[in-house]
């Protein structure tokens, strides 16, 4: 089995210096300057640590703890409990992320990578697979440690004057850090995917990763709510909590402070405990990988989906039933184009990675949402501030759900074309022109403006009180800033498309995202100035009727742009979808 290892570990570091020594000049520079980053911001934690650590532990600092502490009993007087706690509760941060991003990372490495079939068709021992795949799933686990964790711990062990001692027994604490929250999270992937196909199960980790990154965002938008209740001197005695006997952060931690402190006994017993329980872990994992592992990954080989067969009652019931709303809304489209439309958002909910994109701009909306309710209500009437200033300060309102609208038109849409993938031919030979195939899936991109947009300032015009001539000119401007913007976007989706994508983050192109961000806000800063500027010199030209021609004229050369906008992307995207080859 050894040998095996060797020999597999060998090949995957000739791909790599391969795939480095053959790239572009431009990978690796940007390679390069990444390093650089990592490398300056590892010295700043270490730096900041250090130079923190150094200043808890200084006699002027104590002087004034124990100043403070004689006029506030609560305030401890001497820091060294709490600075003894550091590294358990650094551990314990460590371990808990590292629990959830090992089931992803293993996941995909153990039971989704593309030279699955190739290792366990090749004459080497199973165990050998699983050893080389598990730790190549830890890679960037292990990359994270050393560039955030590894220059906290060093930076801390400076600051309370440890030898070396306390740094070789740190980096060792690093290398097993992964292997107990790795090794539980592999035997749960084998478990999972004895029940559930690895991809579904991937899926349904990502949305439950970036649910975890919205509690994240909402932490830290309604964190400041609560910063008075949670920071007393009582909290202090909170954090000591982490350094529970219990949890194998705990071990570790005490274990690094025995080190530094030169106490040989407590380094052995919480030493050799955390390594005890870290090693077996593998191990236990290592026996049972040469069964579940196989017999996982044979399963999800053969696995095929249902052919789901409607009744035939049922579906003359659906043809008696006679068109619905959905079908007259969307009359005017071509029927190519309404089968497209269809087509995507069957298709986008049967992806949870797609879900994944949506759950930000959701939560967004429910906080801006949360925020307006819990306002000052309705906007004062009075002041001296001329129409037109106070016309331009509420049609800022509008920027609001715009931004939601085009999160979730993005995440609807992808990339545009880029969102078929390998499966592109099928459309490219399929009796539909490129033109078609476009409004289908403008349909679509421009779908949330109309429908979640109308919603999102109906209820903030009545929240606030607005009038309605002013709400129906912000809901105007919300969609022809919706068209204009979707059109565009989908036209460098078709122009640079990327189909040979594993991931869905992997469909965006650099040309996409620049030239995107590029226009998006040129784009609405001329819709905004056209209609807020014929309003402001109507205002000031003076005359109802003057003023009323001065708007109108505004909003016809805003509604003439938006229109020149979507046939030239339209026209763009057309020629960019002749182009591609399959």
């Amino acid at each position: 089995m050894l040998n095996a290892i060797w020999v597999l570990t060998r090949a995957r570091l000739q791909i790599l210096r391969n795939s480095i020594w053959r790239g572009r000049l431009a990978g690796k520079l940007g390679a390069l300057a990444l390093i650089v980053l990592i490398a300056f911001g590892a010295f700043g934690l270490y730096s900041f640590t250090r130079f923190v650590v150094g200043a808890l532990r200084s006699p002027d600092f104590m002087e004034v703890l124990r100043e403070a502490a004689a006029q506030n009993p609560e305030l401890p007087s001497d820091p060294a409990a709490l600075l003894a706690a550091v590294p358990s509760l650094v551990l314990l941060g460590a371990l808990a992320l590292l629990v959830f991003s090992s089931f992803s990372s293993l996941l995909s490495s153990l039971f989704l990578s593309g030279d699955m079939d190739m290792l366990l068709a090749a004459p080497v021992p199973m165990r050998a697979v699983f050893v080389v795949k598990f730790f190549g799933g830890l890679v960037t686990q292990y990359l994270l440690l050393l560039a955030l964790l590894g220059p906290i711990l060093i930076g801390y062990g400076q600051g309370m004057g440890y030898g070396p001692l306390y740094h070789f027994c740190a980096v060792l604490a690093l290398l097993l850090t992964p292997l107990l929250p790795a090794g539980i999270g592999a035997l749960l992937v084998m478990a999972v995917v004895r029940v559930l196909p690895a991809r579904r199960a991937r899926e349904i980790v990502s949305v439950l990763g970036g649910l975890i990154g919205v509690a994240f965002y909402l932490l830290s938008q309604l964190g400041g709510q609560f910063a008075r209740r949670v920071a007393t001197p009582d909290s202090l005695a909170t954090l000591l909590a982490a350094d529970l006997p219990l949890l194998p952060s705990a071990w570790a931690a005490r274990a690094l402070v025995a080190a530094g402190e030169g106490q040989a006994l407590p380094l052995l017993f919480y030493g050799g405990l955390f390594l005890a329980t870290s090693v077996a872990v593998f191990a236990g994992c290592l026996v049972l990988a040469e069964r579940l592992y196989y017999v996982g990954w044979s399963n999800m080989a053969v696995e095929g989906g249902k052919i789901r067969r409607r009744a035939a009652d049922e579906q003359r019931r659906e043809a008696s039933r006679g068109p619905s709303l959905a079908d007259r809304l969307l009359a005017p489209l071509p029927q190519e184009s309404r089968a497209i439309l269809v087509k995507d958002l069957r298709l986008f909910a049967r992806d949870l990675r797609n879900l994944q994109a949506l759950i930000f701009p959701v939560a967004l909306a429910a906080i801006w949402t949360y925020q307006v309710f819990s306002g000052t209500g309705p906007r004062g009437r009075g002041g001296d501030a001329p129409a037109w200033a106070a016309q331009l300060q509420e049609l800022a309102g509008v920027g609001i759900a715009f931004f939601i609208c085009l999160s979730i038109s993005s995440a609807l849409t992808g990339a545009g074309i880029s969102r078929e993938g390998k499966a592109f031919w099928l459309l490219k030979i399929a009796p539909i022109s490129p033109l078609r195939l476009l409004l289908g899936k403008l349909a679509l991109a421009f779908l949330p403006f109309p429908l979640i947009g109308t919603l999102f300032l109906a209820v903030l015009g009545v929240v606030r009180g607005l009038p309605l001539p002013l709400l129906l000119q912000q809901w105007a401007l919300l969609l022809l800033g919706g068209l204009g913007c979707a059109a565009f976007g989908l036209a460098l989706g078709a122009l640079f498309p990327r189909l040979q994508w594993e991931n869905p983050s992997q469909q965006t192109t650099w040309q996409t995202g620049c030239l995107g961000t590029l226009f998006y806000p040129l784009f609405l800063m001329l819709i905004l100035g056209l209609v807020a500027g014929a309003a402001i010199l109507g205002e000031l030209v003076g005359g109802s009727a003057a003023g009323l021609g001065i708007s109108l004229l505004g909003w016809a050369l805003a509604i003439a742009l938006t229109a020149a906008v979507v046939w030239f992307s339209l026209l763009l995207g057309s020629r960019g979808l002749e182009r591609i080859e399959v």
